[in-house]
């Protein structure tokens, strides 16, 4: 007891100055601690948000790397398949002129449904769904082609064939020196010759119903087509341009309309065929 009272004693008789000093030397010492402690939880928060803040651009990064490597392969994809869409028709038109020995005719369309299959698998929905329809508006075109083109094109094979037997009886007659004989072969040559300018004559008559026959078609898949390109063009972050790409398509048939008209001695020409819906195949 005594002792804490001197302990006390001798606190109490402590110079105020000293005083003073220790309560400076302890608000100095809580100011310095209140500081640290604050600075740490800022810094945890700023360590945090720097977190954060990485974290989100990983993310960012990752997904652009995948929207980026995602962009290459669908440009070229869609390169590929469009290449094929727009040289199919003119194949399918050229199938009034391809002998009927030229090879497989189905060719042109499955190397068109071979790039089109890929936009299916990486497009998304709406254009996946156009290349389907595209693909089968295709399909119906071709089909009918294949159907109004054959009596034509057995008709100029034969006009081929006749060419070459039309040349060599012309040769066998340049040959024989008997009189009678060179004019009865003269005779067959002129024969052949009467056939083969009928045939001649039939042959551009029979182009132009198949081309009235099947403009409709036509119509019908490259308005199927400039939907597909204006979706696809989205895709890629190009402006869609719909209108004017159908305003443009607009022209171009009735350019051609008018064109072939004209080649084959008919002006002005009739009204354009109706736009042929899927399941009808005149176009009419």
């Amino acid at each position: 007891m005594e002792i804490a009272v001197q302990t006390v004693q001798g606190w109490l008789g402590v110079p105020s100055i000293i005083w003073s000093g220790v309560i400076a030397s302890g608000i100095a010492a809580f100011t310095t601690w209140a500081s640290n402690k604050h600075s740490l939880a800022l810094l945890k928060k700023q360590h945090a948000r720097d977190n954060e803040e990485a974290d989100r651009q990983r993310k960012h990064d990752a997904e652009q790397k995948d929207a980026d490597r995602k962009g290459i392969i669908r440009r070229e994809v869609y390169a590929s398949a469009i290449e094929e869409a727009c040289a199919l028709p003119i194949y399918i038109s050229g199938l009034l002129d391809r002998p009927l020995n030229a090879g497989n005719d189905r060719d042109g369309l499955q190397s068109f449904m071979k790039a089109n299959a890929k936009i299916w698998l990486v497009a998304d929905t709406g254009a996946a769904r156009l290349s389907q329809d595209l693909a089968g508006d295709f399909t119906e075109l071709f089909l009918l082609q294949v159907r109004i083109s054959y009596p034509i094109r057995k008709l100029k094979e034969s006009v081929r064939r006749r060419e070459e037997e039309i040349a060599e009886a012309r040769r066998l007659v340049s040959q024989v020196t008997d009189a009678k004989a060179r004019n009865a072969g003269q005779e067959y040559v002129e024969e052949l010759e009467l056939v083969q300018q009928k045939d001649i004559r039939t042959i551009p008559p029979l182009h132009m119903e198949a081309f009235k026959a099947t403009f409709g078609r036509f119509r019908s898949v490259r308005r199927t087509l400039a939907k597909l390109v204006s979706a696809l063009r989205e895709e890629l972050s190009l402006p869609r341009d719909d209108d004017a790409f159908m305003e443009q398509l607009k022209d171009m048939e009735q350019q051609t309309w008018v064109m072939v008209h004209k080649a084959h001695g008919i002006d002005p020409p009739g009204p354009m065929p109706e736009i042929a819906e899927p399941g009808c195949p005149s176009g009419r």
